[in-house]
């Protein structure tokens, strides 16, 4: 797992003050417990927080983790397949253009922050497309052991699967046009184990290019046919119990039943 820099804590800035600093040091000390051992950052930003840390009187004590900690550019493995969650979409922070927070927000991770002016509470509200998102923020020690061990506990939570059988799972389609391609396809689908049954039809979504058009809280999970000309799609009841179950699950669904 990596926290991923927040930018804007140090927009504006020349340097940072001591206790930021001493902060700082604990927050690493703090995450080494958990085993994480990396904050993602630009490299502009990896310079210039370098270059006002380097000049406080202490940066001795600092400089023996700076480098291992911080790691840039913001791209990764994980940040390169959930790019285009980003890139399709405006986020903003009091109006200002942000990467860090969302990148954070997007992977279920955690900002980090400097400590001082607006940065030093555990949540930061940042807009996607003008609705309000909350993003795990860390700056202090006391913010680590209260994000961390929620963030671990959701990565590890098994998900749960139907314990039906396969013809005993329903499916419920609209007698319309592109029947006979949903039929096949749901046919397909509830072979998964997290899949409880087909609800219903979609509209025709002929524009959709995304397999995956919605997660639901309710376990649902709204899926479209990019490949048919109509863009067929369905409503699919899954055993997710929470958001990220059932965005875990239709990660699942993604890989084994997104292509034709």
């Amino acid at each position: 797992m990596d926290l991923f820099f927040n930018e804007l804590s140090i927009e504006g800035k020349k340097s940072i003050n001591k206790d930021s600093a001493i902060s700082l040091v604990k927050v690493y000390r703090s995450l080494r417990q958990y085993e994480i051992t990396t904050c993602r950052i630009a490299s502009e930003d990896n310079q210039k927080l370098h270059e006002m840390i380097q000049s406080m009187p202490d940066f001795l004590n600092i400089r023996n983790f700076y480098f291992a900690f911080f790691r840039s550019p913001y791209e990764s493995e994980n940040v390169e397949k959930e790019q285009n969650e980003y890139f399709e979409h405006e986020w903003r922070y009091n109006g200002k253009t942000c990467i860090g927070l969302p990148l954070a927000f997007i992977l279920k991770s955690a900002a980090l922050s400097i400590c001082e002016a607006d940065w030093c509470g555990a949540f930061v509200d940042v807009t996607k497309d003008g609705d309000v998102e909350t993003v795990r923020n860390i700056s202090t020690e006391q913010h680590v052991n209260t994000h961390i061990p929620q963030i671990q506990t959701s990565e590890e939570a098994e998900l749960v699967e139907s314990g039906l059988q396969i013809e005993d799972k329903k499916i419920s389609l609209r007698d319309d046009h592109g029947i006979d391609v949903l039929m096949d396809f749901s046919k397909r689908l509830i072979r998964c184990p997290y899949v409880v049954g087909v609800l219903n039809s979609l509209p025709f979504n002929s524009h959709e290019r995304k397999f995956i058009k919605k997660i639901r809280k309710e376990g649902l999970i709204e899926i479209v046919l990019p490949w048919t000309d109509k863009g067929y799609g369905v409503v699919v009841k899954t055993t997710g119990r929470t958001m990220d179950e059932t965005e875990r699950i239709g990660k699942i669904i993604m890989e084994k039943y997104g292509g034709v």
